[in-house]
């Protein structure tokens, strides 16, 4: 295709061309420069010939549903329009680096392969993505080709814009290479069925030939023909399964299918690849880095559109192209219509201000804001580093405070947040949103109590002296048994779900006492207890041994998450599994239990001690807590602890 634009030519009066850096079957890809924000963006050229009106609606119905995706790991849209001269321009986020297309043929050329835990590193980031994708949507023409991956190792997927139209034009290139071999066999057969399933095939198809070494052109051969345990044939056969419904439902549960045997996965240094040839050696130089990008395009003379609520439908745009017109979704947080302006008011009688924030204007204070430069400490631990906006983001959802401290690694200035101006007005609004919710969390306690209430009082007035007299003889009755009667485990869980025994458990402050905050974190380099080599976590360790070990703070394993473990998610996963440690209480005299406990980035435990009782009670109750699995978090280790209390 003859080049469509030369240097200098300028779209929609903002973006100017610097030069062509792709030619493909859907247009040009070239960078440009935003003279409004002063920074380097993608601009996809499509001729108006290769497209027809379905097809542009197409385009104009997927463009704000990618623009509302706002990830880690998913290359931003900024928007989409339809020029004058004659083509169809969609804006999004430059990348200076390869898709994954390009490195796999040039790691082959160069006689490099992944290894197994080297493919983990890129599939667990495109679970990520995925998984925040599928709340809402879905990509539908995943392939290595639709994988970026920049200099510093940061995995994106992209083209969800483009995805249904590659896969709908039944004229479109893609169909007769090898990347439909990425696509489900469903999508082949009816581009309409495309959906998170089909994405599970085709991130199956993905791992497969990064494992191999060879395309996923069928009929496949096994991996473990390969060098690789039958574990990996399954995890593949389920992903890649013709039938829908017998794939992994979701992208976490393969990240978690493959995690468990990245650690002890083993592959020999060459493998045979799939076409019978001696393989490569195995290789990790490629380094992948988790930094967030959230940094968007904002303008004045384009149409908004505004994040909404996961899952939600986005109105289909009217059928017209008028030329020159543009679609646009800026980064988070998100404008609204009227100036790109947010407010947050308090609902409490006694204060009636109103805190206004210009989202826009703040964030215009950080510049581009995609450079991860800020480090926060919280509960003596330093987190990060985050991008300006993340750091936002985090602010307004409350996870950041204003007393914790925060470093900018670019001057070396530490102080705490509320102390930095930037981040004054974002701190009071979050302060009124959390008031806001306090008040409406309040109002319902207070409904739900007072509702309890007018029933209790009810029933108390019609049968008072029978239910006091029952309730009075059941547990002097059922108090005299378990005296007299040592019960079996049977026995034991059946007596708490009559009600006849009671339990009290909670979190504690790791290390026993009171408390209920655990802490994050991990120390690079540092030795100790009887773990494994490297910061390796090894099956079996105490809490102590777990909490010594050094940490490696790059593994996808430690960054697995983008939240912290809060005491709460503790609590919630203990108590609903408290009925599990009620069989290791037969037969013993001990009443409390007491354990701390050490929890990996991936929410798997990872050191266990019991502080009370007899060495089968603490063998019994170590073994329940290694099988409880927690929240991923971006810390990488969590400690904690808890108890429970027979009464």
């Amino acid at each position: 295709m003859q080049q469509i634009l030369s240097a200098g030519s300028l779209i929609a009066g903002r973006f100017e061309i610097e030069k062509l850096v792709n030619n493909g079957a859907l247009g040009q890809i070239y960078k440009a420069s935003d003279k409004e924000r002063g920074q380097a963006i993608g601009m996809r050229i499509i001729p108006r010939s290769l497209l027809s009106d379905t097809d542009i609606d197409i385009i104009k119905r997927r463009v704000p549903q990618a623009a509302a995706l706002v990830h880690r790991n998913i290359r931003a849209t900024y928007g989409m329009g339809v020029d004058k001269a004659g083509f169809v321009f969609i804006a999004v986020e430059w990348i200076d680096g390869h898709n994954l297309k390009t490195l796999l043929k040039k790691r082959t050329a160069a006689g490099k392969r992944f290894s197994f835990k080297g493919a983990y590193n890129i599939v667990g980031h495109l679970c990520n993505a995925l998984t925040y994708i599928h709340e809402s949507a879905y990509h539908g023409g995943l392939s290595p080709r639709a994988i970026m991956v920049n200099d510093a190792g940061r995995v994106k997927i992209q083209d969800i814009a483009l995805s249904t139209l590659r896969i709908t034009k039944p004229d479109y290139a893609g169909r007769q290479t090898v990347e439909s071999a990425y696509w489900a066999p469903e999508v082949l057969k009816d581009a309409t069925s495309a959906s998170s399933a089909s994405d599970i095939y085709s991130l199956g198809a993905i791992f497969y030939e990064m494992i191999t070494g060879a395309p996923p052109t069928r009929p496949l051969k096994a991996p473990s023909q390969l060098g690789f345990s039958r574990e990996v044939d399954n995890i593949i056969a389920r992903c890649m399964s013709a039938d829908p419904r017998q794939r992994y439902r979701t992208a976490q549960e393969v990240k978690e299918a493959i995690s468990a045997l990245a650690k002890d996965q083993a592959a020999p240094k060459t493998v045979v690849d799939a076409a019978g040839a001696a393989g490569a050696a195995l290789d990790d130089e490629l380094g992948i880095d988790i930094d967030i990008d959230l940094s968007g395009l904002t303008t004045e003379n384009v149409t908004t559109i505004p994040q909404g609520v996961a899952g939600a439908p986005v109105a289909a745009p009217p059928s017209a192209h008028p030329a020159g017109s543009m679609l646009s979704a800026p980064g988070l947080p998100p404008p609204p219509a009227d100036a790109a302006k947010t407010s947050f008011s308090a609902s409490s009688g006694t204060d009636d201000r109103v805190s206004t924030i210009d989202m826009a204007a703040l964030m215009a204070r950080f510049g581009q804001a995609e450079t991860a430069r800020w480090m926060v400490q919280k509960d003596k631990f330093d987190h990060g580093p985050f991008s300006d906006r993340e750091l936002v983001q985090m602010i307004m959802q409350g996870e950041v405070l204003g007393h914790h401290i925060l470093l900018d690694m670019d001057t070396g200035v530490r102080k705490k947040v509320r102390a930095w101006n930037d981040f004054e007005d974002f701190l009071e609004a979050w302060r009124l949103k959390k008031k806001k919710m306090d008040e409406e969390a309040a109002l319902q306690r207070t409904e739900k109590a007072e509702t309890r209430g007018i029933v209790f009082k009810l029933v108390i007035g019609l049968s008072v002296l029978g239910a006091i007299g029952l309730a009075i003889g059941g547990y002097f009755l059922s108090r005299q048994l378990r005296e007299e009667k040592e019960l079996g485990p049977e026995e034991l869980i059946a007596a708490f779900d009559s009600g006849e025994m009671k339990l009290k458990m909670g979190t504690g402050k790791p290390g026993g006492g009171g408390g209920a905050k655990g802490k994050a974190g991990g120390r690079r380099g540092s030795k100790g207890g009887g773990g494994g080599k490297d910061g390796e976590f090894v099956p079996g360790m105490s809490y102590e041994e777990a909490m010594a070990m050094g940490v490696n703070l790059g593994s996808a394993k430690s960054a697995a998450g983008q939240r912290q473990l809060t005491a709460g998610d503790i609590d919630s996963i203990m108590n609903k599994n408290v009925r599990k440690f009620l069989p290791c209480m037969s037969g013993e005299s001990t009443k409390r239990v007491d354990m701390n406990i050490a929890v990996a980035g991936d929410g798997s435990v990872i050191g266990v001690t019991v502080s009370q009782g007899s060495p089968k009670l603490k063998s019994c109750v170590t073994s329940v807590v290694r099988r409880i699995k927690f929240p991923a978090s971006n810390a990488p280790r969590t400690a904690t602890s808890w108890f429970f209390e027979i009464y």
